[in-house]
């Protein structure tokens, strides 16, 4: 995979409005397919690598790596490495991080009344079988 252009306009304007408005930055982050469920799961005290994965049907071990790395980056989580054999790695949620669940949870209680079920519901890509 080759590496981003750091003078495209593109990258050019994602600094811009990276610089412009933190909630940008903090959009960047929470974005992301999975943050929100594996940080939600966190906060609900499921600390492991595995545990995590069992909850999150159908996330590859490469995407739940790298998700909770950009936490931990993040500061939104923390992770313990248990020197043991075999290695035992936990993660939990910090104060930042149990302050974005907060405001997660707000975001979605707004969603549940401000827009429609069946929108909500309705997926937004068609199935191959044909049925919806």
């Amino acid at each position: 995979m080759s590496e981003r252009k750091f003078n495209s306009t593109n990258t050019l304007n994602e600094f811009f409005l990276e610089e412009r408005c933190t909630l940008n930055k903090v959009l960047k982050i929470i974005g992301k397919r999975w943050v929100s469920e594996v940080l939600v799961l966190i906060k609900q005290d499921v600390s492991r690598f595995s545990n995590l994965k069992e909850c999150l049907d159908g996330i590859s071990d490469n995407v739940l790596s790298s998700v909770l790395n950009e936490l931990v980056k993040s500061k939104l989580i923390g992770k313990e490495i248990f020197n043991q054999v075999p290695l035992k790695v936990e993660y939990h949620i910090t104060p930042s991080g149990l302050a974005l669940t907060n405001v997660l949870h707000q975001l979605c209680d707004w969603g549940k009344e401000h827009i429609a079920y069946e929108t909500r519901m309705k997926p937004t890509f068609a199935r191959k079988d044909g049925k919806d």
